[in-house]
């Protein structure tokens, strides 16, 4: 699924920049393996795992992050959208927040394995919610897999 994202994304000459918490970088790193996938569609990344990083680099205010937390919809979608003006050049930008591991916002309705995924792509934000089950490297490849089937499935359905 990731060398088909790819080759999707280099045909149609997208490129996509990653607003990472959770999964620490890996996304883009995974995105970054593939052939032609550097400069042709891969930008760069910003690992924003500390709150810190989230209310001073990407200008998300700290009283949202306090009210619905670090790993939520809602800050995952500010991450999208405030990730958009720090790489005005990409087509497509990707934001993950989630509980990796045991700690975090964990609780009965958010439990450990919860990931929150905003892809902003032509203007519209689009938001997805997974439960994976697994080590936390499962649970990375799964991320990778599940962020590379929704954005071909952006690229795929909207038009040329």
């Amino acid at each position: 699924m990731l060398k088909r994202c790819c080759d999707a994304l280099e045909q149609q000459q997208l490129t996509i920049a990653f607003i990472e918490s959770a999964s620490s970088g890996y996304l883009c790193s995974q995105f970054s393996i593939y052939k032609n996938s550097g400069a042709d569609i891969l930008l760069g990344a910003l690992v924003s795992y500390d709150p810190s990083i989230k209310a001073n680099l990407l200008q998300i205010d700290p009283a949202l992050i306090a009210h619905y937390t670090a790993e939520s919809a809602e800050i995952t979608a500010q991450m999208a959208l405030h990730g958009q003006a720090l790489f005005k050049q990409a087509n497509i930008v990707v934001a993950c927040t989630g509980l990796l591991k045991p700690g975090g916002s964990a609780s009965a309705e958010k439990p450990e394995g919860t990931f929150y995924i905003a892809i902003h792509y032509q203007q519209q934000l689009h938001n997805f919610h997974y439960l994976l089950d697994g080590s936390p490297i499962e649970r990375l490849d799964q991320l990778t897999q599940l962020v590379a089937q929704e954005v071909l499935a952006l690229i795929l359905s909207s038009p040329a």
